[in-house]
């Protein structure tokens, strides 16, 4: 693509200003442009300073200093100027914020009208006029000592002040979970609290991980490859399995009526390596059913004379395996035949949100595996 002056043109991009220009009051204006035309800084009252700051009339200061830290005003000052490295950080919030000022709340206490207002160029002047203008030593003095104090102060709260944030967090997740745990059906929380931790699984000669994710670390499975399994009938690996039962090669915390057998044309498949999600059919689309991969779920106890139908597994397709698994298992609320009665039909659009597996529809045979 050519970038010359005569061919590239920058991206037009809109901008949206999302603040507003703010005006004083009337009030606000008069008092600051009377300041103004004064010619002696101290013929300005405290109250006249106290209004300009936002704060309290002088009696009412005073008393709200004194209901806080036992001094007025102008003792707390002369305290700063006597001893500044006593105050606590109370009386240096008040030397620094204002009386009125309360932890959290961003429109209270002392205010500069240049930080706490986008002031018209005219305005803006009119205030640093003023502020420049009841500038004086002592007050500059008392304000740069009760600044190193109140850093000193922060510096040796940090270590409490990092508590009550790792505690803040720790009650933020903790909130957090715990919403999680009440939006999610009954089923999926005892899966991730479900001690059982996998399932065995057998492939030809691929070793393969299957793992579940379920918002904790990874379940994984446990995996038999073995060469001689390759093309090996179900009943070969059902003695294989009742064996490794019998033996107790099977690690505790396995499910031991269940195996899961995968073929290698599944495991060599493009989808196995990305993340493909299950999705029920829409009207006019294909049937996942018909597109997804599948394996089968092994009964090892079952027995080739039994007068049902069910021959002994059931097709699974391989993104609701571990649903399935939960569902048929866990709970503990289904045997194999009627396991293999809900299943062998294919899946439908799911019932709920919190339904645990979808409903199932006669008439749409899943693929044999």
């Amino acid at each position: 693509m050519s970038t010359d002056s005569a061919s590239f043109k920058s991206p037009q991009i809109l901008i949206f200003r999302t603040s507003v220009t703010i005006r004083m009051s009337p009030e606000e204006r008069a008092l600051y442009e009377r300041v103004a035309l004064s010619t002696d800084p101290t013929l300005v009252t405290r109250a006249e300073k106290n209004q300009l700051h936002g704060l309290p009339p002088p009696d009412e200061e005073d008393r709200l200093c004194v209901e806080k830290v036992g001094l007025t005003m102008a003792e707390l000052k002369d305290k700063v100027a006597a001893s500044h490295v006593t105050l606590t950080r109370e009386e240096a919030d008040i030397i620094l914020f204002g009386v009125t000022k309360t932890s959290g709340d961003l429109h209270s206490g002392k205010r500069d009208l240049l930080w706490s207002m986008d002031l018209v160029e005219e305005e803006q002047q009119l205030v640093r006029k003023v502020n420049i203008f009841l500038s004086n030593p002592y007050d500059n003095a008392i304000h740069r000592l009760t600044s190193i104090r109140w850093d000193e102060l922060r510096r040796l709260d940090e270590p409490a002040r990092e508590k009550r944030r790792e505690q803040k967090k720790q009650e933020m997740c903790a909130a957090w979970a715990a919403q999680r745990k009440a939006g999610r059906p009954k089923w999926v929380q005892e899966l991730i609290d479900a001690t059982i931790t996998g399932d065995l699984l057998f492939s030809g000669q691929i070793i393969v991980k299957v793992q579940m994710r379920s918002g904790t670390p990874s379940k994984k499975s446990f995996l038999v490859s073995d060469p001689e399994l390759d093309g090996a009938s179900l009943d070969i690996l059902r003695e294989r399995f009742k064996a490794m039962r019998e033996n107790c090669e099977i690690p505790s915390g396995r499910a031991t009526d269940c195996f899961l057998v995968v073929d290698e044309a599944v495991l060599d498949n493009n989808i196995i390596s990305t993340k493909t999600l299950f999705k029920a059919k829409s009207p006019g689309d294909l049937d996942p059913w018909e597109s997804t991969l599948s394996l089968r779920a092994v009964d090892p106890d079952h027995n080739n004379k039994d007068t049902s139908d069910f021959p002994g597994y059931i097709t699974i397709p391989l993104p609701k395996v571990f649903d399935w698994l939960y569902c048929s298992f866990v709970s503990k609320s289904e045997n194999w035949e009627t396991r293999y009665l809900n299943t062998k039909t294919g899946p439908a659009e799911p019932m709920d949100t919190g339904a645990p597996y979808p409903a199932y529809r006669p008439g749409t045979e899943p693929p044999s595996v």
